[in-house]
């Protein structure tokens, strides 16, 4: 079972009780991106908001996925919390596309930072990257080259996650980059959906990355292998189920016996 958010990263969580969406006012971020809604969702002895970076990151990741690349999202939020960058995984999709595709190197993140204007450095340092899943050490760095000196994770990333690297070498340390991480209830859905892909692909190292992903949330990563017999999150997107759907109905299956 998962636990309601914490107030602040890695300290304890609060209880809390009903889904709706609450509209509000479009703000401009600095590069002109915006993310109108902010959601409030209802889960009976749970009430809680998703901030818009971590909507933006799992709308993000849930497009990957039905475009059958890996379901990883970020976002670049500026200091007053507006989402201005975007990207999304695109390692499976035909290269020429949108942004970075069909390469090894299409990551989320990377996605979102190849969008940020070289000039905008300061801009960079300002804010923070948020991503559905820990960086991976690429990912890591082109951040820390970019000017980021903020990273906020949702999903722990035991086989390539890369969070340690903040103090890595003196240069690295040099930077102070701040990392902060999970963000529990989205967390859940992040390895609900990287459980499932991950198994249906069967590559080599599959069982291994799932092995990693359960040290994390071992309940989120069994949900994901039931969704994957029951063929759900195929169906779901065959659909053009919305991810807050999806997001309300993993949390309260892993919050059934609370």
């Amino acid at each position: 079972m998962i636990e309601p958010p914490a107030q602040a990263y890695g300290q304890g969580g609060t209880n809390m009780p009903p889904v709706c969406l609450v509209r509000v006012p479009r703000r401009v971020g600095p590069f002109g991106r915006e993310l109108r809604m902010r959601p409030k969702f209802s889960l009976g002895r749970w009430d809680m908001e998703l901030a818009e970076p971590w909507l933006a990151c799992l709308e993000e990741a849930w497009a990957a996925y039905k475009a059958g690349s890996l379901p990883i999202g970020a976002a670049y939020v500026a200091a007053d919390g507006t989402v201005f960058l975007r990207g999304r995984n695109r390692i499976e999709e035909p290269p020429g596309g949108e942004g970075l595709s069909g390469s090894r190197v299409a990551h989320a993140e990377m996605n979102v930072l190849r969008q940020a204007p070289t000039a905008s450095f300061a801009e960079m340092k300002a804010g923070a990257l948020y991503t559905s899943l820990e960086p991976c050490p690429m990912c890591f760095g082109a951040a820390l080259m970019c000017g980021v000196r903020e990273i906020r994770y949702a999903a722990r990333d035991g086989w390539a996650g890369a969070a340690s690297l903040s103090a890595a070498n003196p240069y690295v340390a040099s930077k102070h980059m701040r990392v902060t991480g999970p963000e529990p209830l989205v967390e859940a859905v992040s390895l609900v959906l990287l459980t499932e892909t991950s198994l249906r692909r069967a590559s080599p190292r599959s069982l291994d990355i799932v092995a990693a992903l359960a040290e994390a949330n071992p309940d989120a990563v069994e949900l994901g292998r039931a969704w994957l017999r029951e063929g759900r999150l195929q169906t779901e997107a065959g659909r053009g189920t919305a991810i807050e759907d999806i997001c309300r109905d993993i949390w309260r299956e892993l919050g059934q016996g609370g």
